[in-house]
C-alpha cells in the first residue's frame, strides 16, 4: 500500500522552491536510509485516515506494516532520529570543534570505540533530547493508528467480508516471513523530499516547544504551498527541560547510538568514512524488536479463522507492536 500522494507533492514544492538539488547524483547515507521512515509515517497517515473498506485493501495493509524489512525500518529511523539530534546548534558547534582539533581519523577512531563519546559533548544531552521527543510525537501517531486498525477489527465481525473464512492462514504468515526478508524500495518522491536543501527546516521545525503533535501530521499543508510557507504553522526550537524524557536502562545503546550518528552527520561523515556510518546504522535492539513483533504477527495471522482476526493481527503486531519499538527507548 504506498501512499505516494502527499510524498510527490511535498517533493514537488521542494523541487519548484529549489530546482539545483534534483543534480545531485550522490545522497548522504543518512537521508537516503530516513527516507524510508519518512515513507512508513506516510503510510501511517494513510491506514488511519479511513477504514479499511475491503479484503484487497485489508491485504494490502498487512503486507504494508507486516513485511517491513527490519533492517531498513530500524535503520531508516535511526538515521531520523540522528538527523534530528544533529540539528542542535551547540551540538554540532561542539562536534565541529573536536573535528578541528584532534583530526577526522582520531575523532572516527574515538567514535567508534565509545559509542556514548558523542553525547557527552556540550550539548549532546540536548540533542538527545530533541530526537527522543520527536520521537515519542511520532511514536504516538502509530499507537493511534493501530488503535483506529483495532476499532475496526471488532466491527469487522459483523461485515460480510469480516466474517469470510481464511483460506490459507498459514499461506498468508509464511508470506509476510518472506516478503520481511526484502528490502523495499523507497518512492522516489520520498527519497526526493530527503535530498531537498530545506530538509534541516523541516527537521529543526519537528522538535518545536508547544507543539502537541509530530511533523507527520501537517505533511498535508505541504500538498498546498512551498516548504518555508508551510513551516509557518510549526514552531521551531529546542526541548524544554521541564519535558526531559528518561532513557530506558536497555535502550541506553540505542540514545547513544542516535548521538553518534547525530555527529557523523555534522561531520559528513558519509563522504570520508562511509562504512563507519554504515556500520552505526545498525541498532541491534531495535531490530531485534521490530524482527519479534513480526514473528507475533506471523503466529498471529497462522492463527486466524476470519478476515476480522487478520485486521486484529495487523492492528495489534504489525502496527502497534512495531512501534512500540521505537517509543521505548525512553519514559
Amino acid at each position: 500500500m504506498r501512499s505516494e500522494t502527499w510524498l510527490c507533492a511535498a517533493a514537488l514544492s521542494l523541487i519548484l522552491a529549489t530546482p539545483a538539488f534534483a543534480q545531485d547524483a550522490s545522497p548522504r547515507l543518512l537521508p537516503s536510509a530516513a527516507a524510508a521512515y519518512g515513507e512508513y509515517q506516510s503510510e501511517v497517515s494513510t491506514i488511519q485516515s479511513a477504514p479499511l473498506k475491503s479484503s484487497n485493501e485489508l491485504d494490502k495493509a498487512l503486507n504494508t506494516f507486516g513485511a517491513q524489512n527490519p533492517d531498513q525500518l530500524s535503520s531508516g529511523w535511526i538515521a531520523y532520529s540522528a538527523m534530528v539530534a544533529a540539528q542542535d546548534k551547540d551540538f554540532a558547534a561542539a562536534v565541529r570543534d573536536i573535528d578541528g582539533y584532534y583530526g577526522r581519523e582520531r575523532v572516527m577512531t574515538g567514535m567508534r570505540n565509545d559509542v556514548g563519546y558523542a553525547r557527552t559533548l556540550k550539548g549532546g544531552e540536548k540533542a538527545l533530547q530533541s530526537a527522543l521527543a520527536v520521537n515519542s510525537k511520532d511514536a504516538g501517531r502509530i499507537s493511534s493508528a493501530a488503535a483506529f486498525v483495532k476499532d475496526q477489527a471488532y466491527k469487522l465481525q459483523d461485515v460480510t467480508w469480516g466474517k469470510s473464512r481464511l483460506k490459507d492462514a498459514g499461506g498468508v504468515a509464511g508470506k509476510l516471513k518472506v516478503n520481511a526478508k526484502t528490502v523495499k524500495p523507497v518512492a522516489d518522491a520520498a527519497q526526493k523530499l530527503f535530498a531537498g536543501p530545506d530538509l534541516n527546516v523541516v527537521l529543526a521545525s519537528a522538535q518545536g516547544q508547544g507543539q502537541a503533535s509530530s511533523v507527520w501530521d501537517k505533511i498535508s499543508v505541504f500538498t498546498a504551498s512551498a516548504p518555508a510557507a508551510a513551516l509557518n504553522t510549526l514552531v521551531p526550537g529546542a526541548v524544554g527541560s521541564s519535558s526531559a524524557l528518561k532513557v530506558q536502562p536497555k535502550r541506553e545503546s540505542t540514545a547513544n547510538r542516535i548521538v553518534t550518528l547525530a555527529a557523523f552527520h555534522v561531520l559528513e561523515a558519509d563522504a570520508t568514512n562511509k562504512d563507519d556510518v554504515k556500520a552505526a546504522m545498525k541498532d541491534k535492539p531495535t531490530f531485534d524488536c521490530i524482527d519479534w513483533s513480526q514473528l507475533q504477527l506471523q503466529a498471529c495471522v497462522s492463527a486466524a479463522y476470519t478476515r476480522a482476526d487478520l485486521s486484529f493481527c495487523l492492528a495489534e503486531h504489525a502496527i502497534g507492536d512495531a512501534g512500540a519499538c521505537f517509543s521505548s527507548v525512553a519514559k
